[in-house]
């Protein structure tokens, strides 16, 4: 697998929190890098990012990202298709160098997107309200998405703790906790992709992600 050309692009790095809503079943097989439940996997997977840089680029205020996802089959295989909406208070420099980072221009662990990819649908700047807290996580960008999840409390998980999954094999973010959550219910209608779905599968991780650097896939132990 090759690297990215990362000739000229500057040192990154974004810190911040990721959630998805997606229709999976709730723990969500592609954790384990499995097949979707209905063999597709459609929804929203946001990226709060709280602070970093792109070479001389800050960022901070919370600006969010937020991916409207399609494949078919494994999430580790090369069937994507996707579409970024990205947080309009960005300015131009700031969209310049989001835009760059997360369509896997600017290498790091977004260039697995890239070599995931099959085709871009698109990408816009809009207004996107996100709101994240240990009982909740909500998005909301008018007219064309929105949903509301948060961490799976039912059965056997301790009174206020939360299910985590450690180190699963997830490419939007790379390996990290996952705090298990199930959504209450997501939609949209944008890039030509159109659902609406409740109770279905949620997650939130952490991140702390820098570029341009290598990525690679690593082999089962089997097949090296």
């Amino acid at each position: 697998m090759t690297e990215p050309e990362q000739s000229g692009i500057p040192e990154w790095r974004l810190v911040g929190d990721w959630f998805d809503l997606c229709n999976c079943a709730v723990g969500c097989p592609c954790v384990f890098g499995a097949d979707p439940t209905l063999g597709y996997c459609e929804g929203l997977l946001t990226w709060i990012v709280r602070d970093g840089q792109f070479g001389d680029v800050k960022f901070g205020g919370d600006l969010a990202v937020v991916l409207v996802d399609h494949f078919e089959g494994s999430v580790l295989a090369k069937n994507r298709e996707f579409g970024f909406l990205i947080d309009e208070r960005a300015n131009e420099r700031q969209r310049q160098a989001l835009k760059a980072i997360f369509t896997g221009e600017a290498g790091g662990a977004f260039a697995a997107w890239r070599d995931l990819t099959i085709k871009v649908t698109g990408v816009a700047y809009v207004p996107i309200k996100v709101e994240l807290t240990k009982d909740s996580w909500k998005l909301d960008i008018p007219g064309l998405a929105g949903g509301e999840g948060g961490p799976y409390r039912k059965y056997m998980v301790p009174p206020g703790d939360t299910c985590r999954i450690y180190n699963a094999p997830r490419p939007e973010v790379v390996p990290g906790f996952i705090t298990v959550g199930q959504s209450k219910w997501f939609k949209a209608d944008v890039f030509g992709r159109k659902f609406d779905w409740k109770e279905r599968s949620a997650k939130h991780i952490a991140f702390d992600l820098t570029g341009p650097g290598a990525f690679t896939w690593r082999k089962p132990l089997d097949a090296q």
